[in-house]
């Protein structure tokens, strides 16, 4: 009891820490918030071209599970299910701190697929693993070109997770022994990979799933009447999201995502501070709205089994 009460007292605390750093944020996004020019710049917008970037990311969803699928390499396995799965964890993640969707799309995955947890897990690092395979290089690349205070505390962010993690390696290895075996389980998930022949074609998906998130940045600038960005530059603004999106942080990443991509525009693009805001709430708004509606659909159809802790097949 003492253990589950230690956690809980954990994880409010770094929620409050997550919203409290959000609020912070959309404080300093929107001090000299010019509401005149915001709406000027939401009416004149290109709403063909604002859809056809929620369209990219309805097919990013796709492509998403048939990776995972590819992952799984079972022909028992739906590409429909595994869709609903990645559909729900990102409306998870939009409306709980921490990254919370991510265990819901597990669980809800288990369900769906009838395989262990561990397998399912193995599977999502696996994905983890083919993102940033593709994403790491231009990652790095990002920071050489655009140096400074910017990325700074973004690093200092992973610098301190990797610590954690080597923290928790080492606990694991010569105090949570019992522990320590459980979670080998989860990285037997790998071996699907190992004896997977579709190795090529994993790859070959994620590329086409990084166009396709590129190509909603794209779409969202050309909706903007006011806005020109090139190629390069929506790339780069592609490429700070992710990192943003990297932190376990507030609910949908409010407030944290808006300062990130308006400080980059402003300070690297020099870009004015009014186009900015409207650019980075826009991107923002419409795939947080996209995630809520059609994950509180998929909820509203499912809810029993998502929210059940047991099933009563066999799994395997």
């Amino acid at each position: 009891m003492k253990i589950k009460s230690i956690s809980r007292d954990f994880f409010s605390t770094k929620s409050l820490i997550g919203i409290s750093i959000s609020f912070i944020c959309l404080y300093y996004v929107y001090l000299n918030f010019n509401f005149n020019s915001f709406i000027g710049h939401i009416i004149t917008l290109d709403f063909s071209l604002l859809f056809l970037s929620l369209f990219t990311i309805f097919l990013s969803l796709i492509v998403r599970a048939i990776r995972w699928k590819m992952i799984f390499n079972s022909n028992d396995i739906l590409i429909y299910d595994l869709y609903r799965s990645e559909v729900l964890g990102f409306w998870g993640n939009s409306l709980f701190p921490l990254k919370l969707g991510e265990l819901m799309k597990i669980h809800y995955a288990k369900i769906l697929t009838q395989k262990k947890y561990s397998t399912v897990l193995g599977t999502i690092i696996i994905e983890r693993l083919a993102d940033f395979i593709i994403i790491a290089p231009f990652l790095i690349l990002l920071y050489i070109y655009f140096p400074g205070d910017f990325f700074i505390g973004k690093i200092e962010s992973l610098i301190i997770l990797i610590i954690l993690f080597s923290s928790l390696t080492l606990l694991l290895k010569y105090v949570f022994v019992s522990l320590k075996n459980k979670i080998k389980n989860i990285f037997k998930g790998f071996k699907i990979f190992e004896i997977s022949k579709n190795k090529n074609s994993i790859l070959f998906s994620t590329i086409i799933l990084w166009v396709l998130i590129f190509l909603d940045v794209y779409f969202i600038q050309a909706s903007m009447i006011d806005l020109d960005l090139t190629l390069f530059e929506c790339f780069c603004i592609m490429l700070v999201g992710t990192i943003v999106y990297i932190i376990p942080s507030s609910p949908g990443t409010f407030g944290t995502f808006h300062l990130a991509i308006q400080e980059f525009m402003i300070v690297f693009l020099d870009k004015s501070e009014s186009i900015s805001i409207a650019f980075a709430f826009i991107l923002h708004a419409h795939s947080y709205i996209f995630f809520i509606i059609v994950g509180t659909y998929y909820f509203s159809k499912d809810s029993k089994n998502i929210l059940s802790l047991k099933v009563s097949h066999e799994v395997y």
